[in-house]
C-alpha cells in the first residue's frame, strides 16, 4: 500500500465555522489513529490523495464536527456549520472502535454521492473479481444531516460495492435525504454485507418518481448482491418507494434475523410501511424477520408481526437470539426488559431502580430442558422461562415449567399486608401472557414478585398482573395446569386486572384451567382482583385444594376469584384473605354472563369486615340473572358464627365429606392453635380439645324421619354430624356417643343431614 509521505494542511469551511485538518499519527498496526475532528478531516485528505484509497483508520475518541445539526429533520445550525466533504473513495478498513462521529453535515443539490464516504469499494484484481472488501465497523454516527440531490445518499456511504458494514449505526436525531436514492446506512449497494448494524435516522426522498427513486431504512437501492443479517431499522422512512430494510432491489437479496421497528406510514400515500419496497421475488430470501405494528399486513407476508407487548417483554429479542442457522448466530441480540427496546448487546437483562437515579440489572437465563420441561431453579431462570413461555404466539408449542428450588425475586416485599417501603430496589415482574402449558411448583414457592402501577393510566400500569398475566388455551381437550405452588410475600398491583396466579382467563380460552394444591399469601390490587385469579372470561376453571391469605384490594375483589363470567368449580378450597372492598364476596366478587358455578366442601372467612367496620360478605357477591351457583357443604361467617370455624365444627364437616369422587379428608384443625380449618388430617374429638385422625368402618349410615324427629343410625362413637337447611346454613351439630343419634326439628320442611362424609336430604312434615 502506497502511503502519502507529505501532505499539505488545508482548511475546510462552511459559513462562519472552520476546521483546520491535522495529520493523525500511525499506530503500531499501521492504522491512522483519529482523535479529533481536525484529524478526521486530515484522514479524509490522506485517503483522497492516495492512489490505492485503502488506508486504515481508527477512532480513538468520540468526535464532534458540529453540535445539534439535524433534529427532527430540521437543520438547526445551518448558518454556523462546518461542511463535511465526503471521503471520495475508500477501499480500506475504518474501525470506529464503538466511538461516535456527531454532526456530519452536507447539503447539495447536484448529483454527488453523499455519506461519511461518498463511495466504498473493495479493491479489484485484474480479473475484475473482488480481492478484499472495504470495511466499516464499530462506528456510531450521531446527529448527521445529509441533504442530497440526484446522487446516492447514505449515512455511512452514498455508494458501496464489495463492502461490509459491521456493528455500525446511523444515527440518533439524524436526517438523511435526497431527491432520488436514500438509505440509512448505504444509498446504493452492490455486493454488500451488513451485519449487526442499525439505522435510527429520518430517511426520505423528495421525488415522487416510482421508477427511479427509493428510500430504505438500511439501504436505498440494491443492484447486485445484498446480505443483511442481525440488523434493524428504527428510523422513519418516507418517500414514494419505501422499505424498512431496503427501498428497491433488482438484484439478489438475503435478509436474515432482522426487524423493522418503525410502523408509521411510510409513503406519500400514507400506506403502511413494508420491510421491502420493490424487490425481485425470485432473488429474495427472508428468514426470521419481524416488523412492528398493531396488526398483520399483507405487504409483510414473509415477516412476522411484532406487537408492542412482545417487544417489551423480551419475546422478540429471544426469538432473534435463538436463531442459529447457516452461519448466522443470533446471540448478538439482547434487551433490557422493561427499560429499553431491542439492542445488539448480546445480553438479556431485567433493569430496575436501585434508587432515584441508579440502576442495576438481572441477567435473564434460559433454564435447562429435561423431559420437555424447563427446570427453574433461580430468579434469572424464572425470567428466562417467562420469555420462553411468551413465545407461544410465534412457536405455537405449549411449554412446561417446573421449579427445582424456592425462588426469591425480592426480599421483604410486604409489611402488614402492603408494600414495605417504596418501589426502589425492587426487580419488577413482567407477567407471562396467554399461557397454554403447565407449571408445576413441585411444592416450592415463589416469593417477592413485584409490580406497582406507579404511572397510572399508562400501558404498563394496565398490564394484566399476576405470575401469569393471561391464560389462553387453544385446545378444548387440553388442560392448562398450575399446581403445587405457593406465591408468597408478593406485591402485584395494576390498573385493570390482577390475580396472584392468573390475572385474566381470556374470553377465547378453550378447555379447562386447573389450579391445584396452590396458595397465595400476597397483596393483590386492581380494579378487578382475586387472591388466585383476577377475572374468568372463558373456558372452565377448577380450583382444588388451594387457598388465599394476605390482602386483596379492588372495586371487584374476591378471595379466590375477582369476577367469573364462565363456568367454575371450587373444591376443598378456602380464603381468609383480607378484602378491603365491601361490595364483593369472600370467594368471588360476582358471577355473570350465564355462568354456572359449584362451590364444594369449601369455606371463606371475611377477616376484612372487622378491620373495615362493615358487614360480613357472603361467599359470593352478586350473581346475575341467568347465572347460578350450587353450594355443597360450603361455609362462611356470613351464615355461621366465627366460633364455628375456630372450635373445629366446620373442620369436622369438611373432613368427613365424601361424595361424587370428592374426599374431604385433606381437612383438619388443631383447635386452640389453628384459627380456622386447614389442610391437615387431624380433627377435634367430642371434647373439642384433642386432635386425632378419625377412621370409621365401612358400615352404612342411615337417616330417616318420624314426625318432627330425625334418626341417624349406624354411627360410630365420636363421629360428627350436622343438621343444615337447604342453603347449607348450620342449625345443629354434635358428636355421636353411640351408634344412634336422634334430633328434634321444630319446623317442617326439607333439611340436610351431614354425616360420615355424606350429605343426605330429609323431609320433616
Amino acid at each position: 500500500m502506497k502511503k502519502i509521505l507529505f501532505l499539505a494542511l488545508t482548511s475546510m469551511a462552511f459559513a462562519a465555522k472552520t476546521v483546520t485538518s491535522s495529520v493523525p499519527t500511525l499506530d503500531t498496526d499501521g492504522c491512522y489513529a483519529i482523535s479529533t475532528a481536525e484529524e478526521l478531516f486530515g484522514f479524509a485528505d490522506i485517503v483522497n490523495a492516495s492512489e490505492t484509497h485503502d488506508e486504515c483508520g481508527k477512532l480513538m475518541n468520540d468526535i464532534a464536527v458540529n453540535e445539534f445539526v439535524g433534529k427532527g429533520g430540521i437543520l438547526s445550525v445551518k448558518g454556523n456549520s462546518v461542511l463535511w466533504t465526503p471521503i471520495k473513495l475508500f477501499s480500506g478498513v475504518f474501525d470506529g472502535q464503538n466511538h461516535t462521529i456527531s454532526g456530519l453535515m452536507n447539503e447539495t443539490q447536484d448529483s454527488s454521492d453523499i455519506g461519511l464516504f461518498a463511495e466504498l469499494r473493495g479493491n479489484l484484481s485484474d480479473s475484475n473479481a473482488p480481492e478484499k472488501k472495504a470495511v466499516v465497523k464499530n462506528l456510531r454516527l450521531v446527529q448527521t444531516y445529509f441533504w442530497g440531490g440526484e446522487g446516492c445518499v447514505g449515512g455511512i456511504a452514498g455508494k458501496a460495492e464489495s463492502a461490509e458494514i459491521l456493528n455500525s449505526r446511523s444515527s440518533n436525531f439524524g436526517t438523511i435525504n435526497s431527491q432520488k436514492i436514500t438509505g440509512g446506512l448505504i444509498g446504493c449497494a452492490s455486493d454488500v454485507k451488513i451485519s449487526e448494524s442499525s439505522n435510527h435516522a429520518y430517511v426520505s426522498t423528495s421525488s415522487r418518481d416510482t421508477v427511479n427513486s427509493a428510500s430504505g431504512g438500511l439501504v436505498g437501492f440494491n443492484s447486485g448482491s445484498l446480505s443483511i443479517v442481525n440488523s434493524y431499522n428504527s428510523g422513519s422512512v418516507r418517500g414514494n418507494v419505501v422499505g424498512g430494510f431496503v427501498g428497491s432491489s433488482v438484484g439478489k437479496l438475503n435478509i436474515v434475523n432482522a426487524i423493522n421497528l418503525y410502523a408509521v406510514s411510510g409513503t406519500f400515500e400514507s400506506t403502511p410501511i413494508r420491510i421491502l419496497g420493490k424487490y425481485n421475488e425470485a432473488e429474495t430470501y427472508v428468514d426470521n424477520c419481524f416488523y412492528y405494528g398493531d396488526h398483520e399486513h399483507e405487504a409483510n407476508s414473509f415477516a412476522a408481526l411484532a406487537d408492542e407487548d412482545n417487544l417489551k417483554n423480551g419475546v422478540i429479542a429471544m426469538l432473534l437470539r435463538g436463531y442459529n442457522k447457516d452461519g448466522v448466530d443470533g446471540s448478538v441480540w439482547g434487551q433490557h426488559i422493561g427499560a429499553s427496546g431491542l439492542e445488539l448487546s448480546g445480553k438479556m437483562l431485567v433493569e430496575y431502580h436501585i434508587d432515584m437515579y441508579d440502576f442495576d440489572s438481572l441477567v435473564v437465563k434460559t433454564p435447562a430442558l429435561v423431559d420437555d420441561c424447563y427446570q427453574i431453579g433461580s430468579t434469572e431462570e424464572l425470567y428466562g422461562f417467562a420469555v420462553i413461555a411468551n413465545m407461544y404466539s410465534y412457536k405455537k408449542v405449549p411449554v412446561c415449567g417446573k421449579l427445582t428450588k424456592d425462588i426469591v425475586v425480592n426480599k421483604d416485599i410486604l409489611k402488614n399486608d402492603t408494600l414495605n417501603g417504596d418501589r426502589f430496589g425492587r426487580i419488577r415482574w413482567y407477567p407471562i401472557k396467554d399461557f397454554n402449558g403447565s407449571f408445576d411448583g413441585a411444592g416450592h414457592t415463589i416469593s417477592g414478585l413485584f409490580f406497582e402501577n406507579d404511572f397510572p393510566g399508562t400501558a404498563a400500569a394496565e398490564l394484566h398482573m399476576g405470575l401469569f398475566g393471561s391464560v389462553k388455551g387453544t385446545d378444548s381437550l387440553r388442560e392448562v395446569k398450575i399446581e403445587n405452588l405457593g406465591i408468597e410475600d408478593s406485591y402485584l398491583m395494576s390498573d385493570n386486572v390482577a390475580g396472584a396466579f392468573v390475572a385474566l382467563v381470556d374470553a377465547n380460552h378453550k378447555g379447562t384451567l386447573s389450579i391445584k394444591n396452590c396458595h397465595s399469601s400476597s397483596y393483590v390490587g386492581s380494579l378487578t382482583s382475586g387472591g388466585l385469579v383476577g377475572k374468568l372470561n372463558g373456558g372452565n376453571l377448577v380450583i382444588e385444594q388451594s387457598y388465599a391469605t394476605g390482602r386483596v384490594d379492588g372495586t371487584f375483589s374476591g378471595g379466590l376469584i375477582g369476577n367469573a363470567y364462565a363456568n367454575f368449580k371450587i373444591v376443598n378450597s378456602y380464603s381468609v384473605a383480607s378484602l378491603q372492598n365491601g361490595n364483593g364476596g369472600v370467594l368471588i366478587s360476582g358471577v355473570g354472563y350465564n355462568s354456572k358455578g359449584h362451590v364444594i366442601n369449601s369455606y371463606g372467612l371475611d377477616f376484612g369486615a372487622k378491620k373495615m367496620s362493615r358487614e360480613v360478605l357472603p361467599l359470593i357477591g352478586q350473581v346475575d340473572d341467568g347465572s347460578s351457583v350450587e353450594y355443597v357443604n360450603a361455609f362462611s361467617d356470613k351464615t355461621l358464627g366465627a366460633e364455628s370455624f375456630s372450635d373445629g365444627t366446620v373442620a369436622v364437616q369438611l373432613h368427613y365429606y365424601n361424595a361424587d369422587g370428592i374426599n374431604g379428608d385433606v381437612w383438619g384443625q388443631n383447635v386452640g392453635t389453628d384459627l380456622y380449618p386447614v389442610y391437615s388430617k387431624t380433627v377435634p374429638d367430642s371434647t373439642g380439645k384433642t386432635s386425632f385422625v378419625v377412621s370409621r368402618a365401612a358400615s352404612p349410615v342411615n337417616v330417616r324421619s318420624a314426625g318432627r324427629m330425625v334418626e341417624i343410625s349406624g354411627m360410630q362413637a365420636g363421629e360428627g354430624y350436622a343438621l343444615m337447611d337447604m342453603q347449607g346454613r348450620l342449625l345443629q351439630r354434635g358428636f355421636a356417643s353411640g351408634s344412634v343419634v336422634a334430633l328434634r326439628v321444630m319446623q317442617p320442611g326439607r333439611y340436610l343431614i351431614r354425616v360420615a362424609g355424606q350429605t343426605k336430604a330429609v323431609t320433616i312434615r
